[in-house]
């Protein structure tokens, strides 16, 4: 099972100690790089100052040189070493080399005025480093004036010498060796941190995760908390728990909607069910009464009737509200509404029917359209006095390609707009009574769930003289 918890930690970490470790060998090798090269500075530096020690004159070579300023090379604590050849031969050497059986530094061949420098193993055993410099060397400027000579003429005599000069590198390998442990220890180190801190981290940062997992499990439809509290939650938990408040809200209408449902068939049920206990009953206790003999069986019908009537129109609901596609064919509606005015008008109601002569057919699910106008157009009459018109107006839906049904009339009951907000739950009823033994509330609950299907727009408006109409975009 994937856990985000244990992913950012791992991601994290390898990225976070990736980084560090590479920027730790970055200044590792910097610091390595400028320690060495800082020590070979200090070798050419202490080389050229050995080289200017040397002059030339007319007669012989000179090294003007003095063990008391530099002590380096006469004793034997730490000692270094030079040596100087001219001609090919031994001119000079530092008298530590003479501390030694081995008393020649390696011979190097290196070009005029230029330098090298190599790892050597000096006399008195140790690792060290050595740099060759050959070099012409300097003549007096007093000198060649007295003799009168010019630098390039004396430069013709002149002999090429070298210096050799040699310290220990031991130091610079520990330091250089006590750098490289830092890194590692450092590396290491940040490893261990950077897991240890972003395991903290991801863990606290997922704490509100874990709580608010903690408040969903805590709630039920029947419990008392009905949404999720926000106020401690991070930002990017807010979506989530939006959906969550929203989801938990839909479904609490949703649970007590059905639970009404269930108690409004059971008591839609349970009156003709008694009816039919009641009246066989009766026939049981008084089998010669030949007036009840003689209404017994249509009674027993006209109930059995009832009873299907509220089982099919459950049973309507329940299919309009199967969300599967249905097939749409091209329908001529005045056909289509000739169709239901034929089946639904009633002997001496007025019905009128007006059809803009702009739209002519509509694109829908044939089964759907004639259960929404039928259904519709039954509630106009039922629930409208006698003489009252019932009017039915089809028109293009402005500024689209849709097409408007409107139908409207007088409403027998005086509705709020609470009550008009109601009128599309199942087995909703103005009588709360229910004394109509043909109407069960469920007529305009099917008429949404087929609007809701077909993807149809479906409004109810209340105007003065208590004029009410339902108007379905198609």
């Amino acid at each position: 099972m994937n856990s985000i918890k244990k992913k950012l930690t791992r991601y994290l970490s390898i990225s976070v100690s990736v980084l560090l470790v590479l920027i730790l060998l970055a200044t590792d090798i910097s610091v390595d790089t400028w320690i060495s090269q800082e020590f070979d500075k200090a070798m050419i530096n202490k080389s050229n100052l050995l080289i200017t020690l040397v002059s030339e004159d007319v007669n012989e070579v000179d090294f003007d040189f003095a063990d008391e300023f530099m002590p380096e090379f006469s004793g034997k604590k730490d000692p270094e070493y030079f040596q100087l050849w001219h001609d090919n031969k031994v001119f000079e050497r530092s008298k530590t080399l003479a501390l030694f059986d081995v008393n020649d530094l390696p011979h190097v061949d290196t070009e005029l005025h230029k330098s090298k420098i190599i790892n050597i193993t000096l006399p008195d055993g140790r690792s060290g480093r050595m740099i060759t410099a050959r070099f012409i060397p300097q003549v007096d400027s007093d000198i060649r004036e007295k003799f009168s000579i010019s630098v390039a003429d004396f430069a013709k005599t002149q002999k090429p010498m070298k210096l050799s000069y040699a310290i220990s590198n031991e130091s610079l390998n520990q330091t250089l060796w006590f750098v490289d442990i830092i890194f590692i220890l450092s590396s290491l180190s940040t490893v261990f941190a950077v897991r240890l801190i972003v395991h903290k981290v991801v863990e606290r940062e997922l704490t509100p995760l874990d709580s608010l997992n903690s408040e969903i499990k805590s709630i039920n439809l029947n419990s008392d908390i009905d949404s999720i509290s926000i106020e401690n939650l991070p930002e990017e938990l807010l979506p989530i728990a939006d959906g969550i408040n929203h989801f938990l809200s839909e479904n609490r209408i949703l649970y007590a909607r059905e639970k009404r449902m269930t108690s409004d068939i059971a008591h839609e049920l349970k009156t003709p069910i008694a009816e039919l206990i009641n009246l066989t009953e009766v026939a049981i206790k008084f089998p010669e009464e030949k007036l009840i003999s003689a209404t017994f069986t249509t009674d027993v019908l006209s109930i059995s009737e009832r009873l299907k009537n509220i089982v099919n129109s459950i049973l309507l609901l329940q299919k309009s509200s199967n969300h599967a596609e249905l097939t749409k064919i091209e329908l001529n509606i005045e056909k289509l509404m000739s169709t239901i005015l034929h089946r639904e008008s009633k002997a001496g109601r007025n019905v009128a029917f007006t059809i803009s002569p702009k739209i002519d057919t509509i694109v829908t699910n044939k089964f759907a359209i004639e259960t929404i106008l039928s259904n519709l157009l039954s509630n106009a009459l039922h629930y409208s006095p006698a003489n009252s018109p019932v009017t039915i107006l089809v028109t293009p839906d402005t500024n689209t390609t849709r097409v408007k049904f409107s139908i409207s009339n007088t409403s027998i009951y005086q509705y709020t707009a609470t009550e008009l907000g109601k009128f599309f739950e199942p087995l909703w009823q103005k009588d709360q009574s229910r004394t109509s033994s043909q109407r069960y509330g469920l007529g305009l609950a099917i008429v949404k769930s087929y609007c809701d299907n077909i993807n149809a727009e479906i409004s109810i408006a209340l105007a003065p003289n208590n004029q009410i109409s339902f108007t379905v975009i198609v």
